[in-house]
């Protein structure tokens, strides 16, 4: 665990593993969980909250104003990210932040440890466990029966994400959208003088984005219908334009070559476009290759189904 973090928690008792940590502060159970690429440390604060409380808390919190910090409500309380600018910064501010956000949670009559925070019971040994959550990174002691709760949720959801329609039409249209803006994007950096994988990265997650608007069902489809249709509008974007010049090259000797057969003649004719047809298609198979990659691993986060959670 990051050092600074254990520094401003040392008044508490947390057990700490790589990126997170787990213990008691005032009485709320706390899980403390910080990624390398994150703004800082997010601390969830397990606590039972009716729904018209979270939100009186959100109004709060937003009215408050509290500088570097980030509210999210979660099924099982609230979860507060603090932006980490310095170790050392971190550290001297954290007990006034604390306090603060410790005020929210007592006004709102956020409850301690003892409570489920899914249900509101009374917790004991006999009637609760501790289970690992989002990810079997944060936990959160629950009772068995806000477990089959919470398990039932998720089956009926997941139930009903599988038998709704795909929409795969509709979701393409957005998907081409996205990919057209990748062109116009790819058109004005080539015209800079720049490859870029912006250009990619940009139309693979605005196409998904306009594929879920449309009414397309996120799923491994999505990802792929994002990222073939991009590739295809890119790729014959350029291609596209070494046939318009490959035809001009022809006309300048006298030729009426068109299309594929004009460019072919281009680069049989020109070592010097033939190279410059292999560079481009290549730096720009990287930096496509390079977008596709970065948008990948989020993307299949986003459509990842809950799954039910063990005793």
């Amino acid at each position: 665990m990051i050092k600074f973090l254990e520094k401003a928690l040392e008044n508490y008792s947390f057990k700490y593993e790589k990126i997170s940590g787990y213990g008691e502060i005032n009485g709320y159970e706390v899980n403390v969980v910080y990624y390398a690429t994150s703004n800082g440390p997010t601390f969830f604060f397990s606590t039972y909250l009716p729904e018209d409380k979270k939100i009186e808390l959100l109004q709060k919190f937003r009215a408050q104003k509290i500088k570097r910090v980030a509210i999210d409500v979660t099924p099982y309380g609230v979860a507060f990210q603090i932006t980490a600018l310095t170790g050392g910064n971190f550290v001297k501010n954290f007990p006034e932040t604390l306090e603060k956000i410790l005020q929210l949670l007592d006004q709102a009559g956020g409850q301690r440890k003892d409570i489920c925070p899914v249900t509101g019971v009374e917790m004991t040994e006999e009637n609760s466990s501790i289970i690992n959550v989002s990810g079997n990174i944060v936990k959160v002691r629950l009772t068995h029966d806000a477990v089959n709760k919470i398990n039932t949720e998720i089956t009926t959801t997941n139930e009903e994400f599988k038998n709704a329609p795909n929409n795969y039409l509709k979701g393409f249209f957005g998907v081409l959208l996205g990919a057209i803006a990748g062109v116009i994007l790819t058109i004005i950096f080539d015209l800079l003088g720049y490859v870029s994988a912006l250009s990619s990265l940009i139309a693979i997650y605005l196409g998904v984005f306009l594929y879920k608007k449309f009414g397309g069902k996120p799923n491994g489809v999505m990802i792929l219908m994002s990222m073939v249709t991009t590739f295809i509008c890119i790729f014959g974007y350029i291609l596209f334009s070494f046939v318009v010049f490959s035809v001009a090259y022809a006309a300048e000797q006298g030729l009426t070559y068109t299309g594929i057969n004009a460019l072919k003649y281009c680069l049989n004719d020109s070592a010097e476009v033939m190279k410059s047809f292999r560079v481009t298609f290549i730096a720009h198979g990287i930096f496509f290759l390079i977008g596709a990659g970065l948008t990948i691993f989020s993307l299949v986060k986003q459509i990842k189904r809950p799954t039910t959670i063990n005793k």
